[in-house]
């Protein structure tokens, strides 16, 4: 499969877990999602950013996915949601989530008050990690390169991790059961 079809692939998985995680909020009660990321706005703004580095592209490019509204209290939630079809948990109980470089430095520094929501094909499907908690010194765990040699860190987020129940309570777990089959298996 050659660079392009792969990443095509990529963000056809990664669109699917952005729909399951968008199901899971709107069926919440009171909860109302809104999409809010990059993807969500005009194309032109897409291709003008593209390749831009300054910490305003940035920060619109690592815009979260979501804003959950609840409705009855009034609470905003900013949500980012990222597939993760190979978690490292060879090390119990240490679990090392890849992420591409620059990745969590941008939470850290435009998006602090983002829940990032890992969406998984296995247990735990879905993991919540509040990017206030995240210290780089306590959760960066290593770096290292993939086939295509980029680089990726690992990051461990044990003590922090929760699970989607832990931010929607209400979450009706028939609702969960249901979302589970809906994520892709690659």
């Amino acid at each position: 499969m050659d660079n392009d079809s792969k990443w095509k692939e990529n963000k056809l998985i990664g669109d699917v877990a952005e729909k399951v995680v968008g199901f899971l909020i709107s069926s919440t009660p009171d909860w109302e999602c809104i999409p809010y990321g990059m993807e969500n706005h005009i194309e032109e703004l897409r291709g003008l950013l593209k390749d831009k580095l300054d910490d305003t592209s940035r920060r619109i490019k690592s815009m979260p996915d979501f804003i959950a509204v609840n409705k009855k209290s009034g609470k905003i939630i900013l949500i980012d949601v990222k597939f993760r079809g190979f978690i490292d948990r060879r090390s119990p109980p240490n679990v090392l989530y890849g992420f591409g470089y620059g990745q969590i430095k941008d939470y850290l520094e435009f998006w602090k008050d983002v829940k990032l929501l890992i969406v998984h094909n296995h247990e735990p499907y879905f993991v919540v990690i509040d990017m206030k908690d995240v210290e780089w010194h306590k959760h960066f765990h290593s770096r290292t390169y993939g086939k295509d040699n980029r680089m990726f860190e690992q990051w461990n987020f044990g003590g922090i991790q929760k699970g989607i129940k832990d931010l929607f309570p209400e979450l009706p777990d028939e609702i969960i059961k249901k979302a589970r089959g809906m994520i892709p298996k690659k």
